[in-house]
């Protein structure tokens, strides 16, 4: 591998290792409560979220603008099946609380599917799974770990 296939490949990777973090750091982030009153829209959490919604920005143009100029060498994109599954995983994120576990998890499993192109040519067969998968899932979580879990349209 020549220097120039190195700079390229860590040029992609690095901001993918930084989006999986940032999406780590966005998870905490939401977790933060004010420890006197409500939480409004400018509290203890607003500040890492913001500054988590401005590093997606900025990792999304970086990923991009590596990915144009490699449209130009490779025709296979190799990291954009990451980086969609990264986006996926943020925006489940996002909106787990306000939505609450059943259309989030379905949601997020259908964009998984979707990612990696599972039982696309059987519709029937690709929304079973997916109710399959949401509701083995909730049983795990629910039932045997006792997790609380946020109800539909939970609010925060």
């Amino acid at each position: 591998m020549s220097n120039v296939e190195r700079f390229r490949k860590s040029a992609v990777l690095f901001p993918v290792f930084l989006l999986i973090l940032t999406t780590v750091y966005l998870a905490e982030a939401l977790s933060i409560r004010s420890q006197f009153g409500e939480d409004t829209i400018v509290g203890p959490r607003f500040m890492p979220i913001l500054i988590a919604i401005m590093m997606y920005i900025a990792l999304l143009a970086v990923l991009v603008d590596e990915w144009r100029k490699n449209e130009q060498v490779s025709a296979n994109s190799s990291f954009l099946r990451p980086l969609m599954i990264v986006v996926a995983t943020a925006i489940y994120i996002a909106v787990f609380r306000p939505l609450g576990y059943i259309p989030a998890t379905l949601g997020f499993v259908v964009a998984l599917f979707l990612i990696f192109g599972f039982e696309r040519k059987r519709p029937a067969f690709f929304a079973l799974y997916a109710v399959a998968v949401t509701a083995l899932f909730y049983g795990l979580f629910a039932g045997i770990f006792n997790v609380r879990l946020p109800p539909v349209l939970g609010g925060f």
